[in-house]
């Protein structure tokens, strides 16, 4: 019953063109790039942002394309590498996620990067490789909640119960609102025999709309939502 990983939060905006993030949701943004894409093909921080505006409008095929085509001015494009991987693993293309990420990270050590090779890890199955990435993630930048979330998982699935729920209550510190993260908490203290507070995270992993399974609700209790 323990959760899958979250991936970590995309990099969703470039630097390098100034575009405020709030403008890649305005209509006739990507009509407007393609059209400065014709005159200046080869200005790859306009394509990447226009791979950013398809991303946001649901066409993943044609971001992908895009940031392919940014890597062959900009080969260790680290924001591009981010996106095609986030994409890939939301696809459940862990191998492909993974080998984005790991181009990344060749160009740049960066924890976003580092939390984002875990999850790719942790969806082939490698545990130990998926922690070895989350512990060094965390080290460099311990705000992350997905990463902490998603470490808490990992833990769980190999029964170290108590540092699983440590993981999951410093996710809660930073995000109180995190669904996984009181998911997992509840697993963890139900099975080290703390059914109250088990119960009371499993309600608020509910409230918070994540999806508790229906064997731990039952084992708790609760009722599933309508």
């Amino acid at each position: 019953m323990a959760a899958p990983p979250r991936k970590g939060a995309m990099s969703k905006i470039t630097t390098e063109s100034g575009i405020p993030e709030d403008e890649f949701q305005r209509e006739g943004l990507i009509d407007r790039l393609q059209q400065y894409l014709q005159a200046e093909p080869r200005a790859w921080h306009v394509r990447y942002n226009l791979g950013v505006a398809l991303m946001h409008a649901g066409r993943a095929d044609e971001a992908l394309e895009q940031f392919r085509l940014v890597l062959k001015d900009a080969p260790r494009h680290m924001q591009s590498l981010i996106n095609m991987g986030g994409i890939y693993l939301s696809r459940g293309e862990a191998d492909q996620a993974l080998k984005a990420f790991t181009n990344a990270l060749a160009g740049q050590d960066h924890p976003l990067i580092r939390a984002n090779l875990a999850v790719a890890y942790l969806q082939l199955g490698h545990l130990d490789e998926a922690e070895r990435e989350l512990r060094r993630a965390l080290e460099m930048e311990p705000g992350m909640p997905d990463a902490w979330a998603n470490l808490g998982s990992l833990l769980l699935q190999t029964d170290r119960l108590t540092e699983s729920v440590e993981a999951s209550r410093k996710a809660l510190e930073i995000r109180p609102d995190l669904g996984i993260a009181h998911n997992n908490l509840a697993v963890a203290l139900l099975e080290l025999g703390q059914e109250d507070q088990a119960r009371q995270h499993a309600q608020k992993a509910l409230d918070n709309d994540y999806p508790v399974h229906p064997q731990l609700l039952e084992r708790l209790g609760l009722q599933p939502p309508a």
